[in-house]
C-alpha cells in the first residue's frame, strides 16, 4: 500500500514545509506566539498525519462519487513521554496503512499486519493505536469503532484512536480527532492534539502538494 500511494515522497514534502513555516516564523513573531500554551496530550509527527491524509483522500474525495467512497484504516507507533505525570504525552511517529474497507466500518483482522509492522517500525518504538477515517462523518467512535478499540486498551491502556475525516480537511481544520476510552469501559473521550511543527493552514498546504505529485506521476 504504501509503494502504491507513493508515501515515499513524505519525507522531502515535510522537510520542504517545516523549513518554509520556519523561515516566516522568525520574519513574524506575533504576541500570540509567544505566549505559553497548554502542551497536548497527542502530538502527531507530520510524516505520520499526512500519510494518515493522503491514504484517507485517495480513497473518499470530491472528484469520487460519494457511493464509491470507502473507510481505510492503518496502525500508529511512537512513544509515550513523562507517563503518569501531569506532563505525559504520546507521540505518533508513524501511520502505516494497512487497508481500505467498505463505507460502513473498517477493521485489521490479519494478525500477521501486526507483526509485519513491529519489525519495521523504529526499535525505540512500539503500536500506540490505530487510525481510520470517518468521510463526511466527522471524527468520532461508533458502535464498532468503539468495540475495537477496547481490544487496543486492553493490551495498553493508553491505546489511542485516531480519527481522520477526509472531507474535513481545511487551512482551518486539521479533520481529526484522538480518542481515549475511560477506565469504566463505558464512555470515551477526546484528546487534545496537535502536529507538530506545522499550523493546520502549512499541513493543508503539505497535503495538496502530497496528492498533485500523486497526480502528476499517475
Amino acid at each position: 500500500i504504501e509503494k502504491t500511494l507513493e508515501l515515499y515522497k513524505v519525507d522531502k514534502i515535510v522537510e520542504d514545509k517545516i523549513k518554509e513555516t520556519e523561515e516566516i516564523s522568525e520574519e513574524t513573531i506575533t504576541e500570540d506566539a509567544l505566549q505559553i500554551k497548554p502542551i497536548p496530550a497527542i502530538v502527531i509527527k507530520p510524516k505520520a498525519y499526512l500519510k494518515l491524509a493522503k491514504h484517507a483522500l485517495t480513497y473518499a474525495n470530491d472528484s469520487i462519487p460519494k457511493r464509491k467512497w470507502v473507510e481505510v484504516i492503518g496502525l500508529l507507533t511512537g512513544r509515550i513521554r513523562n507517563e503518569d505525570t501531569p506532563l505525559e504525552q504520546v507521540f505518533v511517529e508513524n501511520y502505516w496503512p494497512v487497508d481500505q474497507g467498505d463505507a460502513v466500518s473498517v477493521e485489521i483482522v490479519n494478525q500477521k499486519i501486526f507483526t509485519e509492522i513491529f519489525h519495521k517500525k523504529d526499535s525505540e518504538h512500539f503500536i500506540i493505536g490505530w487510525a481510520h477515517s470517518h468521510p463526511s462523518y466527522t471524527p468520532f467512535l461508533s458502535g464498532d469503532d468503539y468495540r475495537t478499540h477496547l481490544r487496543y486498551q486492553t493490551f495498553w491502556n493508553k491505546a489511542i484512536a485516531l480519527v481522520i475525516d477526509p472531507l474535513m480537511l481545511s487551512p482551518e481544520d486539521y479533520g481529526i480527532g484522538v480518542f481515549r476510552i475511560h477506565q469504566d469501559k463505558q464512555t470515551y473521550y477526546q484528546l487534545s492534539v496537535e502536529v507538530e511543527g506545522l499550523s493546520s493552514e502549512a499541513c493543508y498546504e503539505s497535503i495538496n502538494t502530497f496528492m498533485e505529485n500523486h497526480s502528476a506521476d499517475s
